[in-house]
């Protein structure tokens, strides 16, 4: 049983475990912050902007099938928004890398 101990704590030593766990921590902690900015600053504007207040309700009816088209817009919306903030952060933290100012 020791041994099996021993090789686990390798594993995770060796494998940077606990870096991947504390990494997506983060990054839940983050898209929590950005999912409440697009809900709270970006989609009231674009409420505003787009026909009708409530177009995420909009639905499509195709025979006897209701299509949520709304939800897949705004999820859409959502998807872009959250890319351009995470690909700006990490333009971010890559030009202002301590090690490269020498």
């Amino acid at each position: 049983m020791k041994e099996l101990r021993e090789e686990f704590l390798q594993f995770i030593k060796s494998y940077g475990v606990i870096g991947v766990a504390i990494g997506i921590v983060m990054g839940q902690a983050v898209a929590k912050i950005i999912t409440v900015i697009v809900e709270g600053l970006v989609m009231p504007v674009l409420e505003v902007l787009l026909p009708g207040n409530k177009w995420q309700e909009a639905v499509l009816h195709l025979w006897r099938i209701n299509f949520k088209i709304g939800l897949i817009i705004a999820a859409f919306i959502d998807f872009f928004i959250i890319s351009a903030v995470v690909f700006l952060f990490f333009k971010y933290i890559l030009k202002v890398n301590p090690e490269s100012k020498k």
